[in-house]
């Protein structure tokens, strides 16, 4: 098929809803280290895999940041022509991505670790247990046809539901 071109240098290397909803993470990232204007952001994001964003959708998000008080904006003269705003992160931004990179790193793991027999990840079952007053491991060895399963119960072996 000859419409199929290879990816290019361009192409993010992750679908575009991934990259709207991390754009912003990706910001204070690149914003990490050092002091950036728009087209310092968009070069950095690009070689972090991210593509080249267009101002439509990098500026707003730099807006949103600096309002939240993540970033701050500075207008600096330009190197050979108009000013042009350097962005920096702040305290906040700094507190926001550590946030984001916990989250993303719990995400993760939680699609790395094998699904537990309830459709659970395994350590997520005694949260469940927790939230629903039974116990995995007294419930898995219980006859008794009495004893109601939770509602989130996987199907048995047979393919119905459990019932109470």
């Amino acid at each position: 098929m000859d419409d199929l071109a290879p990816p290019s240098d361009d192409d993010p290397l992750w679908p575009a809803t991934w990259i709207r909803a991390l754009l912003p993470s990706a910001v204070l990232a690149c914003l990490e280290l050092t002091v950036l204007h728009g087209y310092g952001i968009a070069q950095a994001l690009h070689a972090r895999g991210f593509g080249t964003p267009r101002g439509g959708s990098l500026y707003p998000v730099l807006g949103r940041l600096e309002e939240a008080g993540a970033i701050t904006a500075e207008w600096v003269p330009g190197p050979s022509g108009p000013a042009r705003r350097q962005y920096t992160l702040t305290a906040a931004g700094r507190a926001q991505l550590d946030r984001d990179r916990a989250s993303l790193a719990a995400l993760g793991n939680a699609l790395a670790t094998p699904f537990g027999h309830l459709g659970a990840a395994p350590e997520s079952e005694e949260a469940i247990a927790r939230n629903t007053g039974t116990s995995p491991a007294t419930d898995a060895a219980t006859s008794d046809p009495t004893h109601a399963a939770p509602a989130h119960a996987a199907p048995a072996q047979d393919g119905r539901r459990r019932t109470r």
